[in-house]
């Protein structure tokens, strides 16, 4: 539970600062933030003893009990931390309102004033390596952060390098994506910083996609590269269009339609290996199999890594939460992929899909007919297996199952868990006891 209020405590800090950032103190929006911070703090601290969030490495660390996955879902924090020098974060009972919201515009970059009311310490308490249990980054999740950063430079900057993000698509490759691990990576979600996780998270499952389809590895260095700049024209869409907390206006509708082909003409203007097939699919994603969608080509037929782009496109961002609608079940985006094929969606591309991710994909959260909750784990030797969540004595433990066994699917969030976190401290564990 402590690890869950440590990551709520993180998520509420970096959407504080981010609406400090936007608005000041004075918005609405950004008191409503800090009132959120304020209150995830006292949850952290209920027990009556400070909290004490370290950074050693590359890693994320509660009370020098690791963060499972915590550094890629909060990548910026991480980032601040890292630029600001701050090894450790003490929250301490009661830590007040104006501390927190110091904090929160502080890691922003809103602000250079420290908290200074002592409910929140920076450097006070120490993480040495000694004192705590390393685990090294892996390259997959090394090349995570890095497109992260990647997209966020385009964003500032306005600028887009094809050369930097092929740089990252590299990385990805080399780092094992395309495998059952990136499956999982691509579960990780962030509100606040939607568009870049989104466009990570497509970019991965394409990769799996194209190399579960057999393409060459220079067929997956473009394919990579389209997907992780499919959505590249949203960095100049107006941010209250994406972020509108119910249906769009027909102004806003009418903004977000053009992304595709800003997209296009920021990939064409950067001059580079691929630009022509990476525009392409900037402009094609939300082109129908049928002729239809946007923009209106005319009834012309996507290129293929449009096709593919597009079937991922659908199915995360169905499975992700958005401002205006909860998450679904990763069930209920295959129904709806299937639902589409031959309209929407390329048929056999599609099928294709269903296949490499299977009937519960990993990340999916079930209940068993045992009474059991368990977070679907890559499957080992062919057989489905999952970690066992909750209070039971088999908590943290793999356990075996077959589809007959499953009762339903949930959300991670009715099971209160973060799949990609559980996953990884299983396998850590499984391996400590090998």
């Amino acid at each position: 539970m402590s690890e869950l209020l440590a990551r709520d405590f993180l998520r509420a800090l970096f959407h504080a600062g981010q609406r400090l950032l936007a608005g000041g103190e004075d918005d609405s929006a950004a008191a409503n933030a800090v009132s959120a911070l304020e209150s995830a703090a006292a949850a952290l601290t209920a027990h009556g003893s400070e909290a004490v969030i370290g950074l050693v490495g590359e890693t994320f660390y509660l009370d020098r009990k690791l963060l499972a996955n915590a550094a890629t879902e909060f990548d910026s924090i991480l980032q601040a931390m890292k630029q600001r020098r701050i090894e450790t974060v003490t929250v301490l009972p009661g830590a007040g309102r104006g501390d927190l919201a110091d904090l929160a515009a502080f890691l922003a970059g809103r602000s250079e004033d420290l908290p200074a009311g002592g409910g929140v310490l920076l450097n006070e308490r120490h993480m040495s390596p000694g004192d705590i249990e390393l685990r090294p980054v892996s390259s997959l999740r090394r090349a995570y952060s890095q497109s992260l950063d990647s997209l966020r430079g385009v964003s500032r900057s306005r600028t887009l390098h094809l050369g930097d993000v092929q740089a990252v698509v590299d990385d990805f490759l080399a780092g094992g994506a395309g495998s059952s691990s990136s499956l999982l990576m691509a579960t990780v979600q962030n509100h606040d910083e939607e568009t870049y996780y989104h466009s990570v998270n497509v970019c991965l499952l394409s990769l799996a996609l194209g190399r579960f389809a057999g393409l060459s590895l220079d067929q997956l260095r473009l394919l990579g590269l389209s997907a992780l700049l499919h959505d590249v024209g949203r960095v100049v869409v107006d941010e209250a269009a994406l972020r509108t907390g119910g249906r769009l206006s027909n102004e806003d509708w009418a903004q977000v339609r053009l992304h595709p082909q800003e997209g296009a003409i920021a990939i064409l203007a950067a001059a580079g290996s691929g630009q022509e097939v990476a525009a392409a699919v900037a402009l094609e994603h939300h082109q129908r199999f049928d002729g239809g969608g946007y923009p209106d080509l005319e009834g012309r037929r996507p290129h293929l890594y449009s096709r593919m782009v597009a079937v991922v496109d659908t199915y995360e961002a169905v499975t992700a939460p958005r401002p205006y609608r909860p998450p679904r079940t990763p069930a209920d985006a295959l129904a709806i992929l299937l639902q589409g094929a031959g309209t929407v969606h390329d048929p056999d591309l599609v099928r294709l899909f269903i296949e490499m991710v299977g009937a519960y994909p990993p990340g999916s959260v079930l209940r068993l007919a045992s009474g059991e909750t368990v977070v679907v784990a890559p499957p080992d030797n062919g057989g489905m297996r999952g970690v066992v969540v909750g209070d039971g004595a088999n908590r943290g433990l793999f356990v075996s199952f077959n589809g007959s066994d499953v009762v339903a699917q949930m959300l991670p969030s009715e099971a209160g868990v973060a799949p990609g976190s559980v996953l990884e401290a299983a396998e850590h564990e499984a391996a400590l006891r090998r």
